[in-house]
């Protein structure tokens, strides 16, 4: 499809003339969001030599002054003819209405192989969000030859949250690990995020790390399905009852339920799952509440119960018992410590019990079912003793191994506390211990088929090659490794005193003032130089065709 068929049939007026730069205005919805600082200034250079050799497209700037422009597709070639230094462009100037120029900034981007998968989703939302009742996802995906399954896919990852986009911008998520993650609530896509990076305490810490690697889509999608989505099947409340919780409607015609959105979650065969944790937990919050309230109202005041066993429960809600703290009666009266009581989660929220939490309750207290048995008994015995007998054992074999340490240690000792102590350093350290060393971070391929560093493996080869003088070296680096971190981004964190660093420094008569005063010079003459490069680099073969 040509760009003139785009949107109207009837011959556009239009014409080529040299526009001065500064009365052109780059679009606020150009869809292009991403442009590589290094090509524009090898275009640049291309400019200075050969000038521009495609013009630009611009229309007369909407309700701006007489000859001024608005830029419709061309922004590399613009940005790069300002930093080459030339006062005007060759631009086609076409007279075009708000969908028309939306529309061909849409489709130049698509041309162009190297467009992020992001950018390409901001301008189909762009184009819908113009005329919702002209570009449907339908439409659209007929104009750009494209399935409606995948337009709606594409469209979707706008609604990541801007944590996840950076780290997909940057390379750190694939387009896959994108979609299964833009399809979650934007309160769960910040823990899909953690998940996809296991080895880093936060958000923050992922962002930062460039060498950081996700794992697999297939783990991801995993972790989705056992952690996110909910069965409706198995739901505590009616799915089809709209008026449970009026806000959200009913889940029969739910957006978020797999069966209701087939363009969205195609490959999900489960067609009743909620993908939305927090609207499912505020439903059966609602569920709890409609059968509290009568109780209530009675002057009765029932208790908060879980079905979840107290053991396996890490983190426990206030003012609720769980499984092994109460037991179930009969009816109401069955023994003087009675109480109603109302089930808070699980497949039977709302029911309304009877429970007794006295433990000298003789109607009760040989009821239970989590009484333990005496062969029970005898089992946690055993394994209570196996665990001694494992500690002492171990204790005794160190005490052992004390009495027999020579003064001077052994070579396989030295490799062991090397390798041991690298062991404990964590990825990050890892990473800068072999920045330091100038060791190759080889990738093998995993168990999931992706590729990882194995740091502790190349890492033990490198240790048993080492001399003893070179161990007793690589052993005090490890303990200043973690110095090289620096947090600070404004300029003003500097290395504490108190630092393993700086105190070895200080031992080893290391003048650190002179070397920041020489850090500093290099760097700022480096830079200096990167600039006078940039200006007299080689001029290649001009580059950016039509894209914006």
């Amino acid at each position: 499809m040509s760009i003139g068929e785009s949107v109207s049939t009837q011959p556009v007026p239009m014409e080529v003339r040299a526009v001065s730069l500064d009365r052109i205005q780059e679009s606020k919805d150009n869809p292009r969001r991403f442009f590589d600082e290094a090509k524009l200034l090898e275009l640049a250079e291309n400019i200075k030599a050969h000038g521009v050799l495609q013009p630009v497209l611009v229309r007369p700037l909407p309700e701006g002054p007489e000859g001024a422009y608005e830029l419709v597709a061309g922004a590399r070639r613009f940005r790069a003819s300002k930093l080459a230094g030339k006062q005007t462009i060759p631009a086609t100037v076409r007279e075009l209405n708000d969908a028309e120029c939306r529309e061909i900034q849409l489709i130049e981007n698509l041309q162009r192989a190297d467009i992020h998968e992001l950018d390409e989703a901001l301008g189909y939302r762009a184009l819908r969000d113009l005329n919702p009742e002209l570009y449907t996802v339908e439409t659209i995906a007929a104009k750009i030859g494209k399935t409606a399954k995948y337009i709606y896919g594409r469209m979707k990852l706008v609604d990541l949250i801007p944590a996840v986009q950076t780290a997909f911008y940057e390379g750190r998520l694939t387009v896959a690990h994108a979609r299964e993650i833009a399809r979650l609530q934007p309160r769960d896509q910040e823990r899909a995020l953690a998940e996809c990076f296991p080895g880093h305490r936060s958000i923050k810490s992922i962002l930062k790390d460039r060498k950081a690697e996700a794992v697999s889509v297939r783990e991801l999608r995993e972790w989705i399905e056992r952690e996110i989505h909910l069965d409706l099947k198995n739901s505590p409340f009616d799915a089809a009852d709209g008026n449970l919780l009026p806000a959200a409607g009913p889940c029969t015609a739910c957006p978020k339920r797999t069966g209701n959105n087939p363009l969205l979650f195609p490959e999900i065969r489960n067609k009743s799952l909620c993908t939305d944790p927090g609207c499912y937990k505020a439903k059966v919050e609602a569920l709890v509440k409609l059968r509290v309230t009568p109780l209530i109202e009675q002057g009765r005041k029932p208790l908060q119960v879980s079905e979840v066993p107290y053991w396996q429960t890490h983190t426990k809600a206030p003012n609720t018992l769980y499984e092994g703290q109460y037991r179930r009666a009969e009816r109401e009266g069955d023994c003087a410590d009675t109480q109603v009581a109302v089930v808070v989660d699980g497949r039977k929220a709302g029911t309304v019990l009877h429970i007794c939490t006295s433990e000298k309750c003789k109607t009760h207290g040989r009821a239970s079912r989590y009484e333990v048995s005496p062969q029970e008994r005898e089992q946690r015995r055993n394994i209570a003793l196996a665990a001694r007998i494992q500690k002492e054992v171990r204790l005794r074999i160190l005490q052992a191994v004390r009495q027999e340490l020579p003064g001077t240690l052994s070579r396989p000792d030295f490799e062991m506390v090397a390798l041991d102590y690298f062991r404990r350093l964590g990825h990050d350290n890892h990473h800068r211990l072999f920045q330091v060393y100038g060791w190759e971070e080889k990738k093998s391929k995993t168990s999931w088929g992706g590729f990882s560093v194995e740091h502790e493996k190349l890492a033990q080869e490198q240790i048993r090659s080492m001399t003893a003088a070179d161990l007793n070296r690589f052993i005090v680096t490890s303990a200043l490794i973690s110095d090289l971190y620096y947090g600070g981004y404004g300029g003003d964190d500097v290395l504490s005193k108190d630092s393993n660093l700086a105190e070895a420094a200080s031992r080893y008569k290391v003048d650190s003032a002179k070397i920041t005063a020489t850090v500093k010079a290099e760097l700022s003459a480096k830079r200096k130089g990167a600039k006078s490069a940039a200006r007299g680099s080689k001029r290649g073969r001009q580059r950016g065709g039509a894209g914006c």
